[in-house]
Protein backbone atom coordinates (compact mmCIF):
# COMPACT_ATOMS: atom_id res chain seq x y z
CA UNK A 1 0.00 0.00 0.00
CA UNK A 2 1.68 3.23 -1.11
CA UNK A 3 0.50 6.80 -0.90
CA UNK A 4 0.77 9.12 -3.88
CA UNK A 5 1.64 12.78 -3.37
CA UNK A 6 2.00 14.97 -6.47
CA UNK A 7 3.49 12.23 -8.61
CA UNK A 8 5.82 10.91 -5.88
CA UNK A 9 5.44 7.44 -4.42
CA UNK A 10 6.08 7.37 -0.70
CA UNK A 11 5.94 4.27 1.51
CA UNK A 12 3.37 4.53 4.30
CA UNK A 13 4.66 5.80 7.60
CA UNK A 14 3.93 3.34 10.33
CA UNK A 15 4.42 4.54 13.85
CA UNK A 16 4.48 2.04 16.69
CA UNK A 17 4.95 2.88 20.32
CA UNK A 18 6.64 0.46 22.65
CA UNK A 19 4.57 -0.99 25.45
CA UNK A 20 6.22 -2.86 28.29
CA UNK A 21 8.82 -5.20 26.80
CA UNK A 22 7.16 -5.51 23.38
CA UNK A 23 8.49 -2.89 21.02
CA UNK A 24 8.24 -3.02 17.26
CA UNK A 25 10.72 -1.04 15.25
CA UNK A 26 9.87 0.53 11.93
CA UNK A 27 12.90 -1.11 10.32
CA UNK A 28 11.43 -4.57 10.83
CA UNK A 29 8.04 -3.40 9.63
CA UNK A 30 9.31 -1.78 6.43
CA UNK A 31 10.80 -5.06 5.18
CA UNK A 32 7.34 -6.56 4.60
CA UNK A 33 4.69 -4.51 2.85
CA UNK A 34 1.84 -6.80 3.98
CA UNK A 35 2.10 -5.66 7.63
CA UNK A 36 -0.67 -3.37 8.83
CA UNK A 37 -1.39 -1.38 11.94
CA UNK A 38 -4.19 -2.07 14.35
CA UNK A 39 -7.16 0.16 13.59
CA UNK A 40 -10.93 0.12 13.89
CA UNK A 41 -11.56 -0.28 10.15
CA UNK A 42 -9.97 -3.68 9.54
CA UNK A 43 -10.99 -7.18 10.52
CA UNK A 44 -8.53 -9.40 12.41
CA UNK A 45 -8.39 -13.09 13.41
CA UNK A 46 -9.42 -13.67 17.01
CA UNK A 47 -6.42 -14.39 19.27
CA UNK A 48 -8.49 -16.43 21.73
CA UNK A 49 -10.25 -18.99 19.55
CA UNK A 50 -8.25 -18.61 16.35
CA UNK A 51 -11.34 -19.16 14.20
CA UNK A 52 -13.46 -16.05 14.55
CA UNK A 53 -12.94 -12.58 13.23
CA UNK A 54 -12.55 -9.45 15.33
CA UNK A 55 -14.49 -6.47 14.13
CA UNK A 56 -15.33 -3.20 15.79
CA UNK A 57 -18.50 -2.95 17.86
CA UNK A 58 -20.80 -0.22 16.64
CA UNK A 59 -20.53 3.07 18.54
CA UNK A 60 -17.69 1.79 20.73
CA UNK A 61 -13.94 1.59 20.68
CA UNK A 62 -13.91 -2.15 21.24
CA UNK A 63 -13.65 -5.30 19.16
CA UNK A 64 -15.78 -8.43 19.35
CA UNK A 65 -15.28 -11.94 17.97
CA UNK A 66 -18.06 -13.39 15.86
CA UNK A 67 -17.17 -16.97 16.90
CA UNK A 68 -16.32 -17.04 20.61
CA UNK A 69 -18.18 -13.79 21.46
CA UNK A 70 -15.34 -12.30 23.53
CA UNK A 71 -15.07 -8.52 23.79
CA UNK A 72 -11.71 -6.75 23.55
CA UNK A 73 -10.68 -3.25 24.52
CA UNK A 74 -8.21 -1.80 21.99
CA UNK A 75 -5.20 0.40 22.66
CA UNK A 76 -4.22 1.65 19.22
CA UNK A 77 -1.13 3.51 20.44
CA UNK A 78 0.35 0.36 21.98
CA UNK A 79 -1.07 -1.83 19.19
CA UNK A 80 -2.69 -4.13 21.74
CA UNK A 81 -6.05 -5.52 22.76
CA UNK A 82 -7.21 -6.73 26.15
CA UNK A 83 -10.02 -9.21 26.73
CA UNK A 84 -12.45 -7.45 29.07
CA UNK A 85 -15.08 -10.14 29.54
CA UNK A 86 -12.75 -12.75 31.05
CA UNK A 87 -11.97 -13.54 34.65
CA UNK A 88 -8.36 -12.46 34.30
CA UNK A 89 -6.98 -9.69 32.09
CA UNK A 90 -5.34 -11.15 28.99
CA UNK A 91 -3.45 -8.90 26.56
CA UNK A 92 -2.26 -9.50 23.00
CA UNK A 93 0.01 -7.30 20.89
CA UNK A 94 -0.45 -6.86 17.16
CA UNK A 95 2.83 -7.48 15.30
CA UNK A 96 1.51 -6.32 11.94
CA UNK A 97 0.50 -9.78 10.75
CA UNK A 98 -0.49 -11.80 13.83
CA UNK A 99 -1.19 -11.55 17.57
CA UNK A 100 1.46 -12.12 20.21
CA UNK A 101 0.29 -13.01 23.70
CA UNK A 102 1.65 -10.88 26.54
CA UNK A 103 3.19 -13.35 28.96
CA UNK A 104 2.72 -12.47 32.58
CA UNK A 105 5.63 -10.91 34.35
CA UNK A 106 4.20 -12.20 37.63
CA UNK A 107 5.84 -15.61 37.95
CA UNK A 108 4.47 -16.14 41.46
CA UNK A 109 0.92 -16.62 40.17
CA UNK A 110 2.06 -19.22 37.66
CA UNK A 111 4.14 -21.04 40.28
CA UNK A 112 1.18 -21.11 42.68
CA UNK A 113 -1.18 -22.41 40.00
CA UNK A 114 1.17 -25.20 38.92
CA UNK A 115 2.07 -26.25 42.46
CA UNK A 116 -1.62 -26.33 43.41
CA UNK A 117 -2.33 -28.39 40.27
CA UNK A 118 0.44 -30.85 41.09
CA UNK A 119 -0.89 -31.22 44.64
CA UNK A 120 -4.46 -31.86 43.44
CA UNK A 121 -3.25 -34.50 40.97
CA UNK A 122 -0.75 -36.35 43.15
CA UNK A 123 -1.94 -36.16 46.77
CA UNK A 124 -5.03 -38.41 46.39
CA UNK A 125 -3.00 -41.09 44.59
CA UNK A 126 -0.26 -40.79 47.20
CA UNK A 127 -2.86 -41.21 49.95
CA UNK A 128 -4.06 -44.47 48.35
CA UNK A 129 -0.50 -45.79 47.96
CA UNK A 130 0.38 -44.99 51.60
CA UNK A 131 -2.85 -46.55 52.91
CA UNK A 132 -2.22 -49.68 50.85
CA UNK A 133 1.32 -49.91 52.24
CA UNK A 134 0.27 -49.31 55.86
CA UNK A 135 -2.82 -51.54 55.73
CA UNK A 136 -2.11 -54.29 53.19
CA UNK A 137 -5.02 -56.48 52.11
CA UNK A 138 -5.50 -59.75 54.03
CA UNK A 139 -5.93 -61.78 50.84
CA UNK A 140 -3.01 -60.53 48.74
CA UNK A 141 -3.84 -62.56 45.62
CA UNK A 142 -6.23 -60.24 43.78
CA UNK A 143 -6.60 -57.21 46.02
CA UNK A 144 -3.01 -56.06 45.58
CA UNK A 145 -3.62 -55.68 41.85
CA UNK A 146 -6.87 -53.87 42.62
CA UNK A 147 -5.08 -51.27 44.75
CA UNK A 148 -2.57 -50.54 41.97
CA UNK A 149 -5.38 -50.17 39.43
CA UNK A 150 -7.33 -47.98 41.87
CA UNK A 151 -4.26 -45.76 42.38
CA UNK A 152 -3.79 -45.35 38.61
CA UNK A 153 -7.48 -44.55 38.08
CA UNK A 154 -7.31 -41.95 40.88
CA UNK A 155 -4.17 -40.38 39.42
CA UNK A 156 -5.67 -40.20 35.90
CA UNK A 157 -9.00 -38.82 37.13
CA UNK A 158 -7.37 -36.08 39.19
CA UNK A 159 -4.88 -35.27 36.42
CA UNK A 160 -7.77 -34.79 33.98
CA UNK A 161 -9.50 -32.45 36.43
CA UNK A 162 -6.24 -30.50 36.80
CA UNK A 163 -5.82 -30.25 33.02
CA UNK A 164 -9.36 -28.89 32.76
CA UNK A 165 -8.65 -26.28 35.46
CA UNK A 166 -5.35 -25.27 33.84
CA UNK A 167 -7.02 -24.95 30.42
CA UNK A 168 -9.72 -22.77 31.99
CA UNK A 169 -7.06 -20.62 33.65
CA UNK A 170 -4.85 -20.07 30.59
CA UNK A 171 -7.66 -20.08 27.96
CA UNK A 172 -5.61 -21.93 25.34
CA UNK A 173 -7.01 -21.43 21.81
CA UNK A 174 -7.57 -25.14 21.17
CA UNK A 175 -9.51 -25.43 24.42
CA UNK A 176 -11.69 -22.38 23.78
CA UNK A 177 -12.46 -23.60 20.25
CA UNK A 178 -13.39 -27.08 21.48
CA UNK A 179 -15.56 -25.61 24.25
CA UNK A 180 -17.44 -23.41 21.78
CA UNK A 181 -17.94 -26.18 19.24
CA UNK A 182 -19.26 -28.54 21.93
CA UNK A 183 -21.70 -25.94 23.21
CA UNK A 184 -23.28 -25.38 19.79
Amino acid sequence: MKTHTLGKVNPPRVRFMSYQCHSLSTSTLSSDSSLRTLNYHDIYRCPVCGHGELSVLTLTEAFACNFCRHIFDANLEAQSIQMVDGVQPMTWFWTGSRWRYNRRADGQVTAVVWSFALAIACLPALLIIVSNYMFPPIDSNGLNQFSIVWTLITLLAHASIVMWLIAEHYQWPWYVTAKIKLSR
